[in-house]
């Protein structure tokens, strides 16, 4: 067999059309979609990041409440300081603060203040609570006046 000459090129051309627009889109269409899950599965780790610091927060605030009722004078200021802290803090709602301070009222000197306030001329209490309001008054009394044996300087 005799080989055949090869056949001679033939030039093919193609034309096409410029991309229409959506063509366009759709190519980014899942880097966008990327970046909407990115973002929705950032604000989940935020949301959950400050769920958890909030629940860490609710049980230091339990603690202290609980310390600041103690009978143990040290155990009793401590818990004092501690909801101080806390109810500065950034994690602390308006509502967490009313909580704090509600939780650390006495009602029964609550109650003795504000019948003062409105003026009672008699007000009837027994031994125990005076006592305990004057420990209060003098408690206040002493923080009020350890500011005073500071001099200029700031020491």
């Amino acid at each position: 067999m005799n080989p055949s000459p090869s056949p001679t090129p033939v030039d093919v051309f193609v034309h096409t059309a410029p991309p229409a627009d959506w063509q366009v889109l759709a190519a980014f269409a899942p880097l966008l979609a990327a970046v909407i899950a990115a973002l929705i599965a950032g604000a989940a780790l935020w949301q959950k990041w400050r769920a958890d610091n909030r629940a860490e927060w609710w049980r230091r605030a339990q603690w202290a409440l609980e310390a600041s009722m103690s009978n143990e004078p040290k155990r009793a200021e401590m818990g004092q300081q501690a909801i101080n802290l806390l109810g500065s803090s950034k994690l602390a709602t308006p509502e967490d603060g009313a909580l704090l301070k509600i939780g650390t009222e006495d009602p029964l000197e609550a109650a003795y203040y504000a019948q003062l306030a409105e003026g009672a001329d008699n007000v009837a209490i027994s031994d125990d609570v005076e006592a305990r309001l004057e420990r209060v008054d003098d408690s206040e009394t002493r923080r009020d006046n350890e500011g005073d044996n500071n001099d200029d300087t700031g020491r």
